[in-house]
């Protein structure tokens, strides 16, 4: 991140103007860095442990019309299975999809029309394939679950489908693996940000299919390079991520208050069943 006071660089011992380098934290300590000085971030070598990344795993993507999951509807949908097949859904939400939208994930009232499925129909699929997976016992991988989940538990309510077991099932959201693994991490958040750190490819953010098959890669990534996390049962991770995510949040919550930011921080994981704003 920027910046926000001056400071010396950390690698060359200059001065850094306020605004004019980066600040980035290593070891519990906030340093400035000039832009051109910035330490390279580089992921910890891959080990030769065993754990639950040597087991199959399916990845699990949702494009939506709306960035709270409460009000989105769901427009694409995708399962990329440890074999390489991947299960896709292109659905018609029956409303407007928003321009904010269409420019992150390109899809278009028009092709919905032309292409897409029935929701109630396609969504039905989807939860279908899903709960195959929980009974399985097979871990889903999402990146940032608590929005897929909470979406398709929303849609599937909307259209009078039945539930999906949730709480059967194991979920692992490498989001939430590299802020417990990476507490000192000061790069970006965002899916693409951490595949260039974790050496996975991202084909085409945004891409329900491309970005199932990256949380996938970049969960598997992590656990090989993190014996402690890859030691973990697929059941017990999931509670584990309960408890970091929760922990994750009442920091950012914490950041906002001290901002004078009016937000409102949902400490619930992977099942928001309450609005944040």
């Amino acid at each position: 991140m920027i910046n926000k006071f001056a400071g010396r660089c950390g690698k060359c011992g200059q001065r850094v103007a306020a605004g004019a380098g980066q600040a980035i934290r290593l070891g519990g300590r906030w340093n400035s860095y000039h832009h051109d000085c910035v330490p390279i971030q580089a992921a910890p070598p891959v080990g030769n442990h065993r754990g639950w990344h040597d087991m199959p795993v399916v990845g699990f993507d949702i494009e939506g019309t709306d960035g709270e999951p409460h009000d989105t509807r769901i427009v694409s949908a995708a399962l990329v299975y440890a074999d390489g097949m991947t299960k896709t859904w292109l659905i018609d939400p029956g409303v407007p999809i928003p321009a904010d939208a269409i420019a992150i994930h390109g899809i278009t009232d028009e092709i919905v029309r032309d292409t897409g499925a029935e929701p109630r129909e396609a969504l039905a699929e989807l939860s279908t394939e899903i709960a195959k997976l929980i009974v399985d016992g097979t871990p889903l991988v999402a990146f940032c679950a608590h929005y897929d989940v909470t979406a398709l538990h929303t849609e599937l309510a909307r259209h009078s489908l039945p539930a999906m077991e949730w709480e059967r099932a194991s979920i692992i959201d490498p989001s939430i693996l590299h802020r417990e693994v990476e507490p000192d991490w000061s790069g970006g958040w965002r899916l693409g940000d951490l595949c260039r750190y974790y050496d996975v490819e991202l084909t085409t953010a945004h891409d329900a299919a491309s970005d199932a098959r990256a949380a996938a890669e970049m969960a598997v990534s992590i656990a090989a390079r993190h014996a402690r996390i890859a030691g973990m049962r697929a059941d017990d991770l999931h509670r584990a991520q309960v408890n970091w995510y929760a922990e994750q949040k009442r920091e950012l919550q914490a950041y906002y208050d001290r901002q004078g930011r009016d937000e409102q921080v949902s400490l619930q994981w992977p099942l928001e069943t309450r609005r944040r704003w």
